[in-house]
């Protein structure tokens, strides 16, 4: 099973130290999505199945999620560092051998998200 961020994360990555929303657009789902789409990269980093195809796809999908959102860098980092982090903690949580069932069920469908984005995009019906 994926962790999730904590909400307390979400919360700082949304209104910051300060309390103030500095951007409208910024929503916990946004982030909760940039949050999937770099856990689901580094998935694939640990996995294999990071073909041309499939990292096409996680460009898309990352380059529409901090467009539409208007993220910062600050808060794109936080969130890639979260992602990367909760990916790293389920593969040392798997084991040397265990990992392959959460190849066969997060890889998986890491590739398929990835390849569902992309072909959205290819196809004009983006988001």
């Amino acid at each position: 099973m994926r962790p999730v961020l904590p909400t307390a994360a979400l919360l700082f990555l949304v209104f910051g130290a300060g309390g103030a929303r500095a951007d409208s657009a910024v929503t916990p789902e946004r982030l909760k999505a940039l949050h999937d789409v770099y856990y689901n990269q580094r998935v694939l980093e640990y996995c294999g199945g990071d073909t041309v195809e499939v990292h096409d796809g996680f460009r898309r999908q990352l380059r529409y999620l901090l467009a539409s959102a208007d993220i910062d860098a600050a808060t794109d980092r936080s969130a890639k560092i979260s992602g990367w982090t909760d990916a790293d903690y389920q593969y040392d949580n798997h084991g040397l051998g265990g990992f392959r069932q959460w190849c066969a069920t997060d890889g998986k469908k890491a590739i398929e998200e990835f390849l569902a984005f992309r072909q959205q995009e290819l196809s004009g019906k983006a988001p």
